[in-house]
């Protein structure tokens, strides 16, 4: 049996999901078949996501969200969220963001 270290994993995973990254335009089963693949993987060798890539799925069915295609990314100034809109199953996410502490900072501290 070919075991792989958690490293070795990690990259695959970033490499699935990047190759359904690019074809989401071209062929949209087999970019959400890669990005379940990784996501199945992930899982299963408890490795975690970065970031930029778990937000990219729905918390609610899962599905790869790229934004245009199967989601709508939203920005409100007002509560500072970016709301992201499945289209799949209508879920509705809320990502809160802020100023970046060094600028606050240098305005607010002087």
């Amino acid at each position: 049996m070919l075991t792989l270290s958690p490293e070795e994993v990690s990259h695959k995973v970033i490499w699935l999901l990047e190759e359904a990254d690019q074809l989401i335009h071209d062929n949209y089963d087999l970019a959400q078949d890669y990005a379940k693949r990784a996501r199945r993987i992930q899982m299963r060798m408890r490795i975690k996501f970065p970031s930029q890539w778990k937000k990219r799925f729905c918390k609610h069915c899962k599905t790869f969200l790229y934004p245009g295609i199967n989601c709508q990314v939203r920005l409100s100034s007002s509560n500072k969220v970016i709301a992201i809109k499945c289209s799949e199953c209508k879920g509705y996410t809320r990502i809160p963001y802020y100023r970046r502490t060094e600028e606050y900072n240098e305005k607010h501290h002087r």
